[in-house]
């Protein structure tokens, strides 16, 4: 099921939204026919107690209290890939939200024919963010890891460590069937001992790359490779 989170201290725009959603599933049945909205009447409330739980959040950036901007800042703390999309009464407004990696954004009043382009939108975004889950086995536990939430893989001899947002994992085998196992073209080694989650790269140095808090050496005989590869994740706006 489709859960949306709407953020907008009107009410009458929560329902015209709700309306718009309604029709949308109406006239569009292959994206599905199940969905749920939450609705929020400020920012704060949509932050107290916040998890990544919504396939896509609509926030509107002119509310009181914190506003739709400073809301998407918080947000971005801790859950980098939930698409945004801003709802506002001036386009330009919305501009700042290249900062937040917002999806996109609707201008108020909510007409449909804008609505439906900006939800296929959504929904190109939420297919390209759908994880892919590997399967680890560690100390005779089986553990499912997502293969976005992956730092980097470290081979220690024959010991490959997993780095990942929720701690390390460690596992018999090789760097080779780790790439093998991930099937990830956003993955890049940038020496013998380390395999780079592209999208987790902070800086980059002479000789060295930040990944979220550690700093990997680059060798020689893998720099332009790593660095080509960096490049053109970027260039084609990452994933």
């Amino acid at each position: 099921m489709l859960t949306m989170a709407v953020v907008d201290d009107e009410r009458e725009h929560i329902e015209r939204f709700k309306e718009l959603v309604a029709r949308f599933f109406a006239d569009f049945p292959r994206y599905g026919s199940e969905y749920n909205v939450v609705e929020f009447s400020s920012g704060e409330k949509l932050l107290e107690n916040y998890a990544p739980r919504y396939d896509v959040i609509f926030l509107d950036i002119d509310m009181d209290g914190i506003n739709g901007m400073k809301t998407a800042k918080l947000i971005r703390k801790t859950d980098e890939s939930t698409p945004i999309i801003f709802i506002t009464r001036m386009a330009r407004y919305a501009i700042e939200g290249y900062a937040v990696a917002a999806l996109d954004f609707i201008v108020k009043p909510l007409d449909y024919a804008s609505f439906s382009v900006k939800m296929k939108r959504a929904f190109s975004r939420m297919a390209k963010n759908k994880s892919q889950r590997i399967q680890l086995n560690v100390e005779g536990e089986v553990v499912f890891v997502d293969v976005r939430d992956i730092l980097y893989v470290e081979v220690l001899k024959h010991v490959v460590v997993w780095h990942t947002k929720k701690g390390d994992y460690r596992a018999w085998g090789s760097l080779k069937d780790a790439a093998e196992q991930i099937e990830d073209p956003n993955f890049c080694m940038c020496n013998r001992c380390y395999l780079v989650n592209l999208r987790h790269v902070k800086g980059l140095d002479k000789n060295t790359v930040r990944v979220g808090d550690e700093e990997l050496l680059i060798s020689r005989y893998r720099r332009k490779e790593f660095l080509e590869t960096l490049a053109q994740y970027y260039g084609t706006g990452g994933a």
